[in-house]
């Protein structure tokens, strides 16, 4: 599997309706219980990625740190992207299914951290 299969996903995902992006967005549509799968960029500042670790953590949301942003803003078709929110469930699901076969972590069923 090539990382561009979730990238691929994601754009998807956008042009469903079924993602949302930046940092405050996401906050909001966690706390609304809106969210699967949270993604954060490896260029994301510490704050940024503490504050969805915790968002994660609390809603028992799986959060992944990969990507640069400007790949995941080409991937859905807009400028850099930091944080990405996931709000289908099967979507979120199989995301994140491609990144533990990206990364070798293979099936687990908590919260991964990437």
């Amino acid at each position: 599997m090539k990382p561009d299969h979730v990238l691929f996903l994601l754009g998807i995902s956008r042009k469903a309706g079924k993602l949302i992006s930046g940092q405050e967005t996401v906050e909001r549509a966690v706390n609304a219980k809106k969210v699967f799968l949270i993604m954060v960029s490896n260029d994301a500042s510490n704050n940024t990625k503490e504050k969805m670790k915790s968002l994660g953590i609390k809603g028992k949301i799986p959060v992944f740190y990969c990507y640069h942003s400007d790949e995941l803003g080409k991937a859905i078709g807009k400028r850099q992207r930091k944080v990405i929110g996931i709000t289908d469930k099967g979507l979120a699901k199989e995301i994140q299914r491609r990144i533990k076969l990206l990364t070798g972590v293979g099936d687990i069923d908590e919260i991964t951290r990437v």
